[in-house]
């Protein structure tokens, strides 16, 4: 079905362009404006307007401008990024198992070496803050 509809969809465009191409050609031949020639009239300065702001708007850019609008965007893109990890951090901190293994790899709590910890925290257990001024004891 939608093979049927893609193929009446080109044939239309085709007839749509071959009349155009007809209808610019008589319209040479004779010297006699067509109906979409005279409608389109009324509209160029609306096109001449929109091409104009769009050049303006281009020339604006720059090596310098072109670096800040994409350091801007990029700030945006982490902050979205920011706000996600922060969002999925909460919602896995609303878990109790979760929260404690995540308390335990950013070294916020005390590991006990019997409890159900990786064997690396295990190992590492008695240096339970790398930031502390106490000196580890060996």
């Amino acid at each position: 079905m939608s093979m049927y509809i893609l193929i009446t969809i080109f044939y239309l465009s085709l007839a749509i362009i071959v009349f155009m191409l007809w209808s610019k050609r008589t319209e040479l031949a004779t010297g006699k404006q067509s109906l979409v020639s005279r409608l389109g009239q009324n509209s160029d300065h609306v096109f001449h307007r929109l091409h104009a702001d769009f050049m303006e708007v281009v020339s604006y850019f720059n090596k310098h401008t072109f670096i800040a609008f994409t350091q801007w965007i990029a700030a945006h893109v982490l902050l979205w990024l920011r706000t996600l990890y922060i969002k999925i951090f909460h919602l896995a901190h609303r878990n109790p198992h979760t929260k404690k293994v995540i308390d335990m790899v950013r070294g916020e709590i005390e590991i006990n070496t019997q409890g159900g910890a990786s064997f690396f925290l295990k190992k590492i257990a008695p240096d339970t803050n790398p930031y502390s001024t106490k000196p580890i004891e060996k």
